[in-house]
């Protein structure tokens, strides 16, 4: 009995401490395994910070229409723009096309890709765009179709000072810089979103066109509030200008110490105002001081060489007035504009004024090349009558608007050539006629397909008091003069004349 009771303690201390240790063991383990839980849970935390980290560190990428491809470093110490611009169109010109009239040719007018490069958050910036277009239009000196020249269309350095302080100036330097006179906002015309076909016939023809330069540098101060001064609005834009503007191609040099200076600005005076009558009123005028110096060798620093005015037609621009190449003498010539533009919803007025008058001092002959003097005077109107939102809404980047545009200038060119005894060549209009004055009546329909993508029509009537009746030039080639054989026609000389010119387009910058 005794030796039973022994064996059943010993079983029981058996079993106890096997249970003991049995349930220390399965302890231990869940104490093992949540210490290991608790290392993976630091390491994912710490992973995910690395990852966070690492994708805070990889540049970002950004898109808006019409402003293209940005990506930018994550501390913003470099970044990269990439755009494009282009521009189709077919033209159906009035005329006779075996004397320099087109019909139905699909023409390049704007293929600009561009890339610029960031540097410090942008406090430099670069631009480097190229200008493969040009059928018809040229790079060449007061815009004469040359079919040769540099492909830039701008190769600039920015230095955008207002990054350290509002009173200071982006300052643009470089071999083909903007003067901003060339794109004002009342001019409008030839842009990326606007009705107008082009730009005035004035204002293209005078050398100045859209302001681009060969060389120089340019200060401009952008978007300054005028609450300072008690002014509800804001200063849109003023500059100042040292360019070769029109005195050869891209980074030539022009070997003269005679410079030539722009000045430009605009301001919206009641921008701040919650009126929507007076609110998008802005105001812009310039001027554009080209200082000619046709000395000898020197003949490249001159800026405005002729008054010429030629239509629109891009396959082959009819000269309408012209005084003949190197008929503008030394000194100052003058190109001055001033322009109301009012925003109203969808809806927006232009008109603008555009004067050039050139000093026409000798060129070391002893004679004066006679006064010349032109004007021009616009008014536009652009409309969004509808887009999917309904009528008078849309915009560029709406899918589905519909814009519709027109516009009327007047044009009037004059040469004194009595001065000079004698009225130019036989080649030049200017020995037909001493002046003339055109009509350009316009009208627009352009739709939005995608954002800053349109395809539209523009229909250009012209009507000129003045047409010449040579062989290639305007009265031939609109069919105004009979054609016979040499130099003798049987037209009038300065018979007037109206005719109609239809471009189709298709537009868009990404």
């Amino acid at each position: 009995m005794r030796k039973k009771m022994w064996l059943a303690s010993m079983l029981a201390a058996f079993l106890l401490t096997a249970g003991t240790v049995r349930a220390q063991s399965v302890s231990e383990k869940i104490g093992a395994l949540e210490q290991e839980l608790q290392q993976l849970k630091e390491q994912q935390i710490e992973l995910k910070k690395e990852a966070t980290a690492a994708a805070a560190a990889m540049p970002s990428f950004s898109y808006r229409p019409g402003n293209g491809v940005n990506i930018e470093a994550a501390d913003k110490a470099w970044g990269l723009r990439f755009t494009v611009e282009t521009h189709f169109r077919y033209d159906f010109e009035s005329g006779v096309d075996q004397f320099g009239r087109t019909q139905g040719q699909l023409m390049g007018r704007r293929f600009r890709p561009g890339i610029i490069y960031c540097i410090n958050n942008c406090l430099w910036e670069i631009e480097a765009t190229l200008d493969l277009d040009g059928w018809g239009t040229g790079n060449g000196k007061n815009n004469q179709a040359t079919g040769v020249g540099s492909m830039l269309q701008r190769g600039a350095v920015n230095f955008h000072g207002e990054n350290i302080s509002p009173w200071l100036p982006t300052v643009q330097f470089g071999m083909e810089v903007q003067n901003a006179m060339g794109n004002s906002l009342s001019r409008q015309g030839s842009g990326a979103t606007g009705a107008q076909a082009e730009y005035d016939l004035l204002s293209r023809n005078n050398g100045f066109n859209t302001g681009r330069a060969g060389s120089g540098v340019v200060l401009n101060w952008d978007d300054k509030s005028l609450d300072s001064i008690g002014i509800p609005g804001r200063i849109g834009k003023f500059q100042i200008g040292m360019s070769t503007v029109a005195e050869g191609d891209d980074g030539t040099q022009s070997l003269t110490d005679r410079q030539s200076f722009n000045l430009y600005g605009n301001i919206s005076p009641f921008s701040q105002v919650k009126n929507k009558w007076i609110s998008g009123l802005t105001f812009e005028t310039g001027a554009w001081f080209c200082n000619n110096d046709n000395r000898g060798a020197n003949g490249s620093a001159v800026c405005v060489d002729r008054f010429r005015i030629q239509d629109h037609g891009d396959g082959g621009r009819m000269t309408l007035f012209d005084t003949g190449a190197g008929t503008v003498g030394k000194g100052l010539a003058v190109a001055t504009g001033a322009g109301i533009v009012w925003n109203v919803g969808p809806y927006t007025a232009r008109i603008a004024g555009n004067w050039l008058e050139a000093h026409d001092g000798d060129t070391g002959d002893g004679a004066g090349r006679g006064k010349k003097r032109a004007s021009n005077f616009l008014i536009g109107h652009d409309l969004y009558a509808w887009s999917p939102k309904g009528f008078l809404t849309g915009s560029s980047t709406e899918t589905g608007s519909i814009l519709v545009g027109t516009h009327f200038e007047r044009t009037d060119v004059s040469s004194d050539c009595n001065q000079l005894g004698a009225c130019g060549s036989n080649t030049t209009l200017l020995g037909q006629f001493h002046r003339n004055r055109i009509l350009l009546r316009e009208w627009d329909l352009w739709y939005v397909i995608a954002p800053r993508m349109n395809v539209g029509v523009n229909w250009l009537w012209y009507d000129s008091a003045n047409m010449g009746n040579r062989t290639n030039q305007s009265g031939y080639q609109v069919g105004k003069c009979d054609k016979v054989t040499g130099q003798v026609t049987n037209c009038r000389i300065g018979v007037g004349a109206d005719w109609v010119d239809v471009m189709l387009n298709w537009r868009y910058t990404f």
